[in-house]
């Protein structure tokens, strides 16, 4: 969990690649847009028939019920290791119908929200992402930009890391934006992200 920016679909999604040989059955994900700015989070039903999509089940075959969609989604992961991913859950109840019945699943979960309701009663773990520290912050932009353009100038490198305030999704737009611009000094590039008005 985390706010918007933090980055925990990118760690998830890391997570979930680099630990792929953990699960044999393989991986699951859907996007519940929780938060989406649209302000409709995917339904429960929804989700779980694009699971059950994911899980082969054609639409042809799907059962019209939802309860009988919900219990198919179970039964198919009754016997498997799979990962699945919840990303972006409004909350407990979204995720809740979503989880499988069986031991060998792990479900991964991002949320603004913090999920109490799965921690209290689904022996659910909770991890809270925080901002960068300001030398975390300047390890990313030096990853993209490289170390030699941010050790030219790392007074203005420092200040680009400060004005993201330690968002990661903050840092790869601006490092993307100032890869776009490699002959403007990043004095300049620091000074047009301070100026609030076109941020």
């Amino acid at each position: 969990g985390g706010m918007a920016g933090i980055g925990k679909t990118a760690l998830a999604l890391h997570w979930a690649h680099r630990d792929a040989h953990r699960f044999p059955d393989g991986q699951l994900y859907v996007n519940l847009r929780g938060f989406d700015p649209s302000g409709r989070p995917v339904s429960p039903a929804v989700a779980i028939s694009r699971l059950l999509g994911g899980l082969g089940i054609a639409a042809d075959q799907m059962p019209a019920d939802p309860q009988a969609q919900e219990s198919l989604y179970r039964s198919l992961l009754s016997d498997r290791r799979m990962l699945v991913v919840l990303d972006n859950a409004r909350d407990a109840e979204q995720v809740r119908p979503l989880l499988p019945g069986g031991s060998d699943c792990l479900v991964l979960v991002t949320s603004r929200s913090g999920l109490s309701g799965l921690v209290a009663l689904e022996d659910a773990c909770s991890l809270r992402l925080d901002a960068l520290t300001v030398a975390e912050a300047r390890q990313l932009l030096a990853g993209r930009l490289g170390a030699a353009r941010l050790d030219a100038e790392p007074a203005a490198a420092a200040e680009l890391a400060r004005l993201c305030g330690g968002l990661p999704l903050a840092l790869a737009i601006t490092a993307a934006r100032v890869g776009a611009r490699p002959r403007v000094p990043l004095v300049d590039l620091a000074a047009e992200l301070d100026d609030a008005k076109p941020r």
